[in-house]
């Protein structure tokens, strides 16, 4: 029970790699908030928490680039659980496309989600941290190291995830705040599934076993239970000596990076 009565805010946490963390840190005695854009999401991962074991939970609607919103659920915190252990920053957005079909509005969007929507949670909860021998896991993406065509915005902003997971982890080390970030590969979630039915599509869910043609040394996606047992490691006491890591749960995809055919 490595999270025992902690108090931990997952936020994008009633889907995908988000839903997951939730799941384990629940089943592992934490006290869980739910927070995402998706209120019946967030609802059912509460409820959820609570019937694997979770001691306690709360579930908040916010919009993760929207300041009033994360001063709500640094209130919500503070009122009702006193502070906060372990933030996971999980929430995020996409947009498709080459450089050159990007617009103002595309990079605003993507920023202020992927980039400004982390930091924004960070700045109304480090206060709530502070002296609690507390985590913080940003998720950043394999592609915020490994290039790819067609995603030059989302790649950057988890670029830039990275660079605020270092500074980070240097300015709160004193406040007993550890900061690390997670590299996922190529992993099967819940907006995958969604995006392809509502373009017809359905995804073989035998992608995330080794296969011809597979991303990565390991040759398959990956499954977002994965991916969180990954951060539920850095979040807990038995990575107490890592800050301003950044770990790479790819299936070897950064490995392969360097090679050509």
């Amino acid at each position: 029970m490595r999270f025992s009565n902690k108090v931990a805010v997952v936020t994008g946490g009633g889907a995908g790699i988000g839903r997951q963390t939730v799941n384990i840190l629940a089943a592992e005695g934490a006290i869980v908030v739910v927070a995402d854009f998706d209120a019946e999401r967030a609802e059912k991962a509460r409820a959820a928490a609570l019937e694997l074991g979770a001691p306690d939970a709360a579930a908040i609607q916010i919009d993760i680039a929207s300041e009033e919103d994360a001063i709500a659920l640094a209130t919500l915190c503070r009122d009702r659980f006193g502070g906060v252990d372990v933030l996971v920053n999980n929430a995020a957005a996409r947009v498709y496309g080459p450089v050159t079909e990007a617009t103002l509005e595309s990079w605003k969007f993507i920023t202020d989600v992927n980039l400004i929507g982390p930091g924004l949670t960070c700045k109304h909860l480090i206060p709530l941290m502070a002296g609690r021998s507390a985590s913080i896991v940003n998720i950043s993406s394999a592609n915020g190291v490994v290039g790819r065509p067609g995603m030059a915005q989302y790649d950057a902003t988890k670029a830039g995830v990275l660079g605020l997971t270092r500074s980070l982890a240097c300015d709160h080390a004193d406040q007993g705040i550890r900061v690390n970030a997670i590299l996922p590969g190529p992993t099967l979630t819940d907006f995958h599934k969604d995006r392809a039915a509502e373009a017809g599509r359905e995804i073989d869910p035998t992608i995330t076993e080794p296969h011809e043609g597979g991303p990565g040394v390991l040759r398959r996606q990956g499954r977002p239970e994965e991916v969180a047992h990954a951060v539920a490691f850095l979040a807990s006491d038995h990575a107490s000596y890592i800050t301003g890591a950044c770990l790479s749960v790819d299936g070897g995809l950064a490995a392969l990076s360097g090679r050509l055919g």
